[in-house]
């Protein structure tokens, strides 16, 4: 028991260092300083949700099949490799590699960090603190972000390359972290892994509430980072210098401290579903409105987003996590990274052409549009899901 309490300590460190990648604020101005244009930009970045797509349930079955303790190291490595690519070229090419390894990389974290936690706790007897421990997680990611964004304008003033290597030495710290994670006893699947993603597949179309989590994915996936990529247009479109990019990541990242550790407590009673659907309407207005008021004071609105950014991951989590048996829960967790993958790798590279071809405005009434009818469609899917279970009581 001491070994899964050992977990307790290390895994916030490790969602510390594979997260500390401080090129957010600069990555917009450091692609098109490398004369990309936005069109190139989610192309790319739809290649990158296409490779993660690709990879996100090998991956997870990696993790439930053999270990997870490796699919984290891997993910480190792999996200600094990646990182230095795009220092070390200055072409579209290239820069799909890296994406396709930074794809790979991601996937190798996703679901099995969240499984580690979850299990560790479980074997622990203190399941209930999943939400908790989670959500301190994130808000020291956050506020180590926020930190990070300020240096990062002002580094990439110094030398645009900087904060990549910085990056780059933050995710190979992660890997090492790694290392020390003590694998948990759990029944693992006995089946082969072309049966063990089959049976998991069937649990995600025969499960209603995981189902459900899995169009929310879809839909969310898309928002939360579409909003990401059209920061930087915004901040341009209201004339603001690439210099502040980092004091406005700052305060953002704040926000979302804010949300993962305190709103995360005070709705962990609320259920599930009734939260991940008012995050939906945020992310609504926070797109709707800054494209009808269009001014500085808009980035109020926007700053939604991290409200969502703080809340959704571990609400998401903790909902599908109570649905499966350790043995999938790996697996049907990555699942729902490949669906909001899937989605973003649709719909990014419309968004790009409407940026390039129609403007910055433009571009926020067309997702805040789809945004609305997705979260229109999910109300209205939870209701009948309700009804039908109503029924079958009766």
């Amino acid at each position: 028991m001491e070994a899964y309490r050992k977990n307790l300590t290390i895994y916030p460190m490790y969602r510390f260092m594979i997260n500390m990648l401080i090129i957010g604020p600069i990555l917009v101005p450091y692609m098109l300083l490398k004369g990309l244009s936005y069109t190139q930009i989610m192309t790319l970045q739809s290649i990158a949700a296409i490779s993660t797509f690709l990879f996100e349930i090998p991956t997870g079955s990696i993790a439930d099949k053999i270990s997870r303790k490796l699919s984290l190291f891997f993910s480190g490595l792999l996200i600094s490799i990646s990182t230095i690519i795009y220092i070390l070229f200055d072409s579209f090419f290239p820069f799909a590699i890296a994406e396709i390894i930074f794809g790979l990389g991601f996937t190798f974290s996703s679901g099995a960090d969240s499984a580690i936690l979850y299990e560790s706790l479980k074997k622990l007897g203190k399941s209930s603190e999943y939400q908790q421990r989670e959500g301190s997680a994130l808000s020291y990611i956050f506020i180590g972000q926020a930190a990070g964004s300020i240096a990062s304008s002002l580094l990439y003033k110094l030398n645009p390359d900087i904060p990549f290597w910085i990056s780059a030495f933050n995710a190979f710290t992660a890997a090492l972290i790694a290392s020390f994670f003590v694998e948990t006893e759990r029944e693992k699947s006995e089946h082969s892994y072309a049966m063990h993603v089959l049976k998991s597949a069937g649990i995600v179309i025969k499960s209603p509430r995981v189902f459900w989590a899995m169009l929310y994915s879809f839909l969310m996936g898309f928002a939360i980072r579409i909003g990401f990529w059209l920061y930087q247009p915004y901040f341009s479109k209201v004339n603001i210098d690439v210099v502040y990019f980092g004091t406005i990541f700052f305060l953002f990242n704040l926000v979302a401290a804010f949300s993962s550790r305190v709103l995360v407590k005070k709705f962990k009673d609320e259920r599930p579903r009734k939260v991940l659907l008012w995050l939906c309407l945020l992310m609504v207005i926070s797109f709707i409105l800054p494209a009808i008021f269009v001014s500085k004071i808009a980035l109020v609105i926007i700053a939604l987003q991290q409200i969502v950014r703080g809340l959704h991951p571990t609400t998401l989590r903790f909902y599908i996590n109570h649905q499966i048996e350790d043995k999938y829960r790996a697996t049907v967790i990555s699942m729902s990274g490949l669906i909001s993958n899937l989605s973003f790798a649709l719909l990014a590279p419309v968004i790009g052409i409407v940026l390039d071809s129609k403007g910055t405005i433009p571009a926020y009434i067309t997702v805040g549009l789809i945004t609305l009818s997705g979260t229109f469609l999910l109300y209205q899917i939870r209701k009948l899901q309700k009804l039908k279970k109503a029924a079958l009581q009766n």
